[in-house]
């Protein structure tokens, strides 16, 4: 049976606080239960060199081992899907598909956890971070844990990440990412449902009849 998360487990009691390890133990365990789940998300990038943000919308789903799709559909169409093994971006208004072999170019630590992959005790250095709350429509009310990542082994791709941590059901309700250049990823997370048996075909892509389909791992040669 398809499992909401906010009903998944009960609020910590009145005035209770956990430590940095328990919260992490907890959210781990969230995820190594999850055989799937989807959500719907609100994305906003952020340039430091630019000083211009931009805001996107849509659905993703994740079912485990390493499948992952992240539909956009505001302000434009587009889909990135992974049966684990080859990274498709389809543009369908554009008529293209963008080819990457995973093997070659892994996806963040970061993301890889929410796909079922890597321990984030292992992989980060984890504190507390300043208190916020996740914002935005389907953001929970209750006093949130705020996570605070640094990789333990330098990441191009990744300074920082903060996690908000819902306590009702111990998802990750908002993720932020800083890369090197000081450019943030803030993805918020809501109407999330897990173990719906979400079906393998799903994270399958065939590009149409008339797209072009372009193999990220032969350009430049």
């Amino acid at each position: 049976m398809a499992q909401p998360l906010a009903a998944a487990a009960a609020p910590p009691g009145a005035g209770s606080h956990l430590d940095v390890a328990a919260v992490v133990a907890k959210v781990q365990k969230r995820y190594d239960d999850a055989a799937d789940f989807k959500a719907r998300f609100t994305q906003t990038l952020t340039s430091a060199a630019l000083k211009r943000t931009t805001s996107s919308s849509g659905q993703v789903t994740f079912k485990k081992p390493g499948r992952m799709r992240w539909d956009y559909e505001k302000p434009d169409k587009s889909s990135y899907i992974t049966d684990g093994g080859v990274l498709w971006l389809y543009e369908p208004d554009d008529k293209q598909a963008f080819k990457q072999d995973l093997k070659g170019s892994q996806l963040p630590a970061a993301l890889a956890f929410l796909m079922g992959k890597g321990k984030l005790a292992s992989e980060f250095d984890i504190t507390f971070g300043p208190d916020r709350a996740a914002v935005g429509a389907g953001a929970p009310a209750a006093k949130n844990y705020v996570l605070s990542l640094a990789p333990k082994t330098p990441q191009a791709q990744v300074k920082s990440i903060l996690f908000v941590v819902d306590p009702h059901d111990w998802f990750v309700r908002q993720s932020e990412v800083i890369d090197t250049n000081g450019n943030t990823n803030v993805i918020l997370f809501s109407d999330v449902v897990m173990n719906s048996r979400v079906p393998d075909a799903l994270f399958q892509f065939t590009p149409p009849a008339g797209t072009r389909v372009i193999d990220t791992g032969k350009l430049g040669k």
